[in-house]
């Protein structure tokens, strides 16, 4: 079933309240107004209602994979932890995957995390790393007094 014919049907499901807390979190005003020009799908949304756009049956379909990950971590016994690393952290080969080519970076300086695309999960002891981009060190040596 798609996920805007599942919110039609069940307007106070769960499923739909994750949507749209989702939804104002991650569509800001700012982007929806230079996408439509104006902010009806978040109007609606706000009023519990869910817009008829292609771009919001796009975001319910998203949001659709998202909560059903959602379940299914928190099926397992322990449930799966889900880890996030922050722009500059070293890299661990152990918990993530770099996604670009290395050979740029200087052998000088240890790689850093640009930016995490996908989140990583821990399962028990099982690691599934979370995918990232690599960029140089930005550290610069302390001028001495």
């Amino acid at each position: 079933m798609k996920a805007k014919e599942y919110l039609a049907q069940n307007p106070r499901s769960a499923f739909a309240k994750f949507c749209r807390v989702k939804y104002l979190r991650v569509v800001h005003p700012k982007m929806e107004t230079s996408f439509f020009g104006n902010l009806n799908q978040r109007n609606l949304v706000n009023a519990g209602e869910f817009p008829s756009s292609n771009f919001f049956a796009s975001f319910a379909e998203m949001a659709k994979r998202v909560w059903l990950l959602h379940c299914l971590a928190f099926s397992f016994n322990p449930e799966a932890a889900i880890f996030q690393v922050s722009k500059g952290c070293r890299f661990s080969e152990v918990y993530m995957e770099s996604l670009a080519e290395e050979a740029f970076l200087s052998t000088a300086s240890e790689p850093q995390v640009g930016f995490t695309v996908v989140p990583g999960f821990k399962l028990g002891k099982t690691v599934i790393q979370c995918q990232v981009y690599l960029s140089q060190s930005q550290s610069t040596p302390r001028k001495r007094r």
